[in-house]
């Protein structure tokens, strides 16, 4: 049963990731289940999100968060990082299963490829949702693509 739910809330993912590779606006979250089997406290989530000039201005940062959705387990919550190159910021939802996002985190790495990853701090299936933006130096919305890499 959780292999179908990882499965269904993937597919969600491509529909949302293809629907804004078709050029619809949409807003740029997703949500996924880590950690299916709840045995792995070590298990990553991982997308590629390149940030482009699509018309808005030059990129110069990635903005991201992340919300738990589960119900509440003490001790269990759920962090988002961004890394480019050499730097990395990351946030961490601080109430388990709350409905509340993390705190904002923002990258200034300019236009290319950023990875945004989301762990977890001990075993136990989570599911989370993140949003993630390009933004121009003057907080426009700039061109904001991603690839799903890793779904653990």
């Amino acid at each position: 049963m959780k292999s179908t739910y990882l499965k269904k809330a993937f597919i969600a993912l491509s529909i949302l990731v293809a629907v804004g590779h078709a050029g619809i606006t949409f807003a740029h979250d997703a949500g996924a289940l880590i950690d299916s089997a709840g045995n792995n406290a070590s298990a990553t989530d991982l997308a590629a999100v390149t940030c482009t000039d699509d018309g808005a201005g030059v990129p110069h940062h990635l903005f991201g968060q992340v919300k738990d959705s589960s119900s509440p387990v003490p001790g269990l919550l759920v962090n988002f990082h961004i890394y480019k190159g050499q730097q990395m910021t990351t946030s961490t939802d601080p109430v388990s299963g709350d409905d509340n996002y993390s705190p904002g985190v923002s990258l200034n790495g300019g236009p290319g490829t950023y990875y945004i990853s989301v762990t977890k701090t001990s075993a136990g299936a989570r599911i989370f949702n993140v949003i993630w933006h390009c933004v121009t130096s003057d907080n426009k919305h700039t061109g904001t693509d991603i690839t799903v890499l890793q779904i653990q």
